[in-house]
């Protein structure tokens, strides 16, 4: 395996877990990653980090913060960071199975409004290293149909209810069984043919973290 290929293979295990670390550190560096994962909702990856830049300095008064859909995420988990902070951090450090992490993650990021199931399983593949984000594009390269796994948050009857969890659960294993790994490196190699400002499915990989850090690229 040469070098080019080392780096390619290594992606997650390098900028995934950088992102991980990063959002564990503070409520405020959580905020940030979910900040982040909102803004990509219907945005081009190449624009997010100008984007998170502009909410670091602006806050909620941020342009980008879609006053019906992201500044409504946003304040959610500003009011509430410390909490979800919290809560992560007892599910990743208790003692069971990835499984349930990845369901009790889950369950903790699709109560921020404006997330959905893709969204909420990018907060926990960024945060905790586990499901993914079957966005868009993953939705074309695996055949998928959305309406598979997007729930309804409005509904509150039993039945609603129950729907809302066996598309939760099935995302879940979905996700799993492709690999939370393999679907960031395949997304970041994918990604990095659609323009030519992406030098690499690596180049891809590694502005996760750099937006974090202010460092656009």
């Amino acid at each position: 395996m040469g070098r080019k290929q080392r780096e390619l293979y290594i992606m997650y295990i390098t900028h995934g877990k950088n992102c991980q670390r990063f959002a564990l550190q503070s409520a405020n560096n959580l905020l940030l990653v979910i900040t982040m994962v909102s803004l990509s909702i219907q945005q081009n990856w190449l624009s997010v980090g100008v984007q998170l830049k502009d909410v670091m300095l602006n806050g909620s008064d941020s342009k980008f913060l879609w006053k019906d859909s992201k500044l409504p995420t946003y304040k959610y988990v500003m009011t509430h960071r410390h909490k979800i902070h919290a809560q992560v951090l007892a599910v990743l450090n208790g003692k069971t199975s990835e499984h349930n992490k990845a369901l009790s993650l889950m369950r903790i990021f699709l109560r921020i409004p404006g997330l959905n199931t893709a969204k909420a399983g990018f907060c926990c593949q960024l945060i905790g290293g586990l499901v993914g984000c079957m966005d868009s594009h993953n939705i074309k390269m695996y055949g998928l149909d959305p309406k598979d796994f997007v729930i309804d948050k409005k509904l509150s009857s039993p039945k609603g209810i129950a729907n809302n969890q066996r598309k939760v659960l099935g995302y879940v294993n979905l996700c799993h069984d492709h690999g939370t790994e393999n679907l960031w490196n395949n997304w970041c190699n994918h990604l990095s043919t659609t323009s030519k400002r992406w030098v690499d499915g690596n180049h891809v990989s590694e502005v996760h973290y750099s937006y974090l850090t202010g460092e656009v690229k």
